[in-house]
């Protein structure tokens, strides 16, 4: 049986059980998704041509002669439409992380333009391109895909987050796994199917507590798909002998009733490995990824390090002194906060920040217990009184994290990774301490993205440890590209 506080937090886990809005349940099938993402695709690359091909020529003062022939778009652009599609570009929306996203235009639209170039060598010999063409084409093939790509995914969230074009669920299984499958959800704000119920394989009923209603037994279960229009069932796999025959049984039956499953178990971290299905056999292979593929991903990483620390302190160093005056201003003192924080080597280490606090607010925060209670709730205040007023505007537009970047050139600190934390905050971690120190501390990350300080500290060590599971170069552009928006657009900071 589930305990009170595992249901509590299933409760605010899960999904809200939105009534779908019929209008919008159109766009929830699959071939319709498949086929916006498509035409999407075929408008942003031939939008791309178009802008390439004018700017070569008054930009670059391409002749004509070196420009593509007339119609040549017409060939190219279904080509790397194809090219996307067997690299699973059109494999359903819903099961496609975004980071995955800008993985797969940068690799559909780079193979692409490789096999442009080994054509026009060995087949259309006698067509010339300008390599300027050729550069500006790609930079904005790259550009307009992933533009028109992310357009796509954010129309679906936005669907998604008002109750609409979502999938109807059913979880089926051991009611011990759906606290983690829910919580996966959660970590990645992903709310594209509305759990209407579930079926306890060992006949549970606590989690209408939580707010699962509980729709029956398991020898009814073909009965409630049908009356509940479910679209895609939620097996987790049980212990039992019975309960997997029960699963078998289950997963055989989906193919008549035209349901989609998925099957959840909670064995390995898939972003890591590399996993293929075995024919002969009925099993999926587990296999480590490239090792020259992670060594080469982290020289990227720390390229960004560089790049971005060696601007960022360029940047600090210039408005230092402005930031001084303010501060100085409405409260005067240093115009820097040295700021605690563990590194992986479990010792103190320290970062400058701007100072956004009146000169004793350490103190402040020790002699008002009160305050001290609040603070060590989630180590966040909110309306926090020792705040100054350029320091709330310092904190909405994260100006004051501008100087860490000294700590990127010093290599204590790193661009994208888990949140830093301070001395009173590792027992928090308990045993997952160690998995957390194991990756250097970030500027910004996972959680900073996905809820800043909305979030639960509970929340924010699942992010963390989801961040360290599943890292990948793509999954650390497609935050730094998130923390743009969330700068531009602050949400939840204080």
């Amino acid at each position: 049986m589930i305990g009170h506080e595992e249901a509590k937090l299933m409760a605010t886990a899960q999904p809200a059980l939105v009534a779908p809005v019929r209008s919008w349940q159109f766009f929830a099938r699959s071939w319709v998704k498949r086929s916006l993402f498509l035409l999407a695709d075929v408008i942003s690359l031939t939008v791309a041509n178009t802008a390439a091909t004018s700017l070569a020529s008054v930009v670059f003062r391409v002749p004509p002669n070196a420009l593509e022939p007339s119609g040549y778009w017409l060939c190219f652009v279904p080509f790397i439409a194809s090219v996307l599609y067997l690299l699973g570009g059109y494999n359903s929306l819903d099961l496609r992380r975004p980071e995955q996203e800008l993985e797969l235009a940068f690799k559909g639209v780079s193979v692409s333009f490789l096999g442009l170039l080994v054509a026009n060598s060995l087949v259309f010999k006698g067509l010339t391109f300008s390599r300027d063409l050729i550069g500006v084409w790609y930079m904005f093939a790259l550009l307009f895909l992933l533009c028109a790509r992310w357009g796509m995914r954010t129309l679906y969230a936005r669907l998604w987050r008002n109750g609409s074009a979502r999938s109807r669920g059913l979880v089926i299984g051991d009611p011990s796994h759906f606290l983690r499958y829910q919580q996966l959800l959660n970590l990645q704000r992903h709310c594209v199917c509305d759990i209407v119920g579930v079926i306890s394989l060992n006949g549970e009923d606590g989690l209408e507590s939580a707010g699962y209603p509980v729709l029956g037994s398991l020898g009814h279960w073909e009965e409630i798909v049908r009356r509940q229009k479910i679209q895609v069932i939620a097996l987790s796999l049980p212990n039992s002998e019975a309960g997997r025959n029960a699963v078998l049984r289950v997963i055989d039956k989906c193919k008549d009733l035209r349901v989609d499953v998925e099957v959840f178990a909670d064995l390995f971290n898939p972003g890591q490995l590399n996993h293929e299905f075995n024919y002969f056999t009925g099993c999926f292979r587990l296999s480590s990824k490239p090792q020259w593929s992670r060594e080469l991903q982290r020289i990227c990483k720390r390229g960004l390090d560089w790049t971005f620390g060696i601007m960022g302190s360029l940047i600090t160093l210039l408005i230092t002194p402005v930031i001084a005056l303010l501060v100085n201003l409405e409260d005067f003192g240093p115009v820097f906060y040295r700021r605690e924080f563990v590194g992986c080597d479990g010792k103190m280490r320290y970062y400058l920040k701007f100072r956004t606090m009146v000169r004793n607010a350490d103190q402040i925060l020790e002699d008002d217990p009160n305050l001290k209670s609040r603070f060590l709730g989630n180590y966040k205040l909110r309306e926090d009184p020792r705040t100054l007023r350029v320091g709330r505007f310092l904190r909405k537009y994260s100006i004051d994290e501008f100087p860490q970047f000294f700590s990127l050139l010093t290599g204590q600190l790193t661009l994208v990774g888990p949140r830093v934390i301070a001395r009173d905050e590792k027992g928090r971690y308990g045993n997952l301490l160690q998995k957390r120190l194991s990756v250097k501390p970030g500027i910004t990350g996972y959680w900073q993205v996905m809820g800043r300080q909305m979030t639960t500290y509970e929340e924010r060590i699942h992010m963390d440890m989801f961040y360290i599971d599943h890292w990948s170069i793509w999954l650390d552009l497609f935050i730094i590209a998130k923390t743009f928006g969330k700068v531009i657009w602050p949400e939840g900071a204080y």
